[in-house]
């Protein structure tokens, strides 16, 4: 699992992952320099200890939780590589990659019977609780104190726009453009959500615009906040109080007050339904491809792309482009196939399909949280068979609050662009 051979992402520091040293690159995420290193397998589930990878790539998902310096349950996907960081797999007796409690699965096929285990003594029932929590436990505690954060403060924004893809760099752009200071909150290293991808489908806008309105921002006295993932948003009479977390050394906490939101939230990545959907090797297609790009991490040698349209057919051709003999999966996928890792695909129509990389393009789910939160109306898209958000003429879904994006359901980057603009047009004259 090697990266492109491009001087541009050459290993400049190492990480230790279970007293392993791993080449790395200063500011890559965790998980880009374990896929590089060939160690997909990074986490055991829960109960039954079968080996997990990251899916999701993007903090959206708990497959790469990890103890990070003697922090427990941290996510690779989010966390930066720089020299001597280091990393240890968790919820395993020995590591990740030899876990003797994966044996619990091998001798136990049609499950644990919850409702008599334990049961028939004392002993047995004390013995019982202490293995359980081994079993089921997501890491242990942290080796000392974390430091504490630093008091937060409330800092003041005319607008807090959250999300850097499509719709919120439209709506950044439009709201700068009005005079407006505004608070761009991107929980991503990177601005440009799908954008960086690079993708490159017809209607996308370049990648380098989100540096133009990141710069159109700060011209206006605004703020575009990488590693910042908004937790809550609660509109008032007074404008909306929102609570960010900020990645950094120490990370903290900024309680923002804003007279406009506009919740560009896009959408999370979801695992397609199928017997041992969740081996090392399956990936969300959109994390995938910003590994790739950004990283130049080649996530195996042979990939079946599940998902049909434009994005599913430029997702193939990436893969391809990196040197990944690449397959699409047109039937449905009745079960993965592997120990460590996905090494085939079984069809439904009897089919197997041999590789060791699955990039899931299938449609995605809305990042509806925060919109529910302030009041949005949600509705059911019948053709995606998710909750999306329904907004008014002008995006508006609630008091001094906006929806624009994927979050209102599937859009091309370009029209989520123009509906973050509408929506930031309306904000900057609401």
């Amino acid at each position: 699992m090697p990266r492109l051979p491009d001087p541009r992402f050459a290993p400049d520091c190492a990480i230790s992952v279970d007293g392993d040293r791993v080449p790395a690159r200063r500011g890559e995420s965790v998980t880009s320099a374990l896929l590089a290193a060939g160690r997909p397998l990074v986490s055991r589930s829960p109960k039954y200890h079968r080996p997990r990878g990251p899916f999701c790539l993007s903090g959206s998902c708990a497959a790469c939780l990890v103890r990070v310096d003697g922090q427990p349950n941290v996510r690779a996907c989010q966390t930066p590589c720089r020299d001597g960081l280091t990393v240890e797999t968790q919820n395993a007796l020995g590591t990740a990659a030899h876990d003797l409690l994966r044996a619990i699965d091998l001798f136990t096929p049609g499950g644990i019977d919850h409702h008599h285990i334990g049961t028939w003594s004392q002993l047995a029932s004390r013995v019982t609780v202490g293995a359980s929590r081994q079993l089921a436990g997501l890491g242990q505690l942290a080796d000392g104190v974390a430091p504490p954060w630093p008091a937060a403060e409330e800092e003041r924004f005319d607008a807090l726009v959250v999300g850097s893809g499509p719709a919120g760099l439209g709506a950044a752009e439009a709201l700068a453009r009005a005079g407006l200071r505004v608070l761009v909150a991107e929980k991503e290293r990177a601005a440009g959500g799908r954008l960086r991808c690079r993708l490159d489908l017809p209607r996308d806008p370049p990648l380098a615009w989100a540096g133009e309105v990141a710069e159109a921002v700060r011209g206006a006295g605004g703020e575009v906040a990488l590693g910042a993932a908004v937790l809550g948003v609660w509109p008032g009479e007074e404008g909306a109080r929102a609570a960010v977390t900020q990645r950094g050394e120490p990370p903290r906490l900024r309680l923002v007050r804003a007279a406009r939101v506009v919740l560009a939230s896009g959408t999370w990545a979801q695992p397609p339904v199928f017997e041992r959907n969740d081996l090392p090797g399956v990936f969300g297609a959109r994390g995938l491809l910003v590994a790739l790009a950004e990283d130049g991490v080649v996530p195996g040698q042979r990939a079946a792309v599940l998902g049909e349209g434009p994005e599913a057919e430029a997702v193939a051709a990436r893969l391809a482009d990196a040197g990944m003999a690449v397959e699409r999966v047109a039937a449905e996928v009745a079960r993965g196939r592997g120990g460590r890792r996905l090494a085939a695909l079984e069809l439904a129509d009897g089919r197997t399909i041999r590789c060791d990389t699955l990039a899931v393009a299938t449609p995605r789910m809305p990042a509806a949280e925060l919109a529910r939160e302030v009041g949005a109306a949600l509705e059911l898209d019948p053709a995606t068979g998710a909750f999306r958000v329904r907004p008014g003429p002008d995006g508006g879904v609630a008091d001094g609050c906006w929806a624009a994006g994927e979050v209102t359901g599937p859009l091309d980057a370009a029209e989520a662009a123009e509906a973050g603009r509408r929506a930031g047009e309306a904000a900057s004259h609401g």
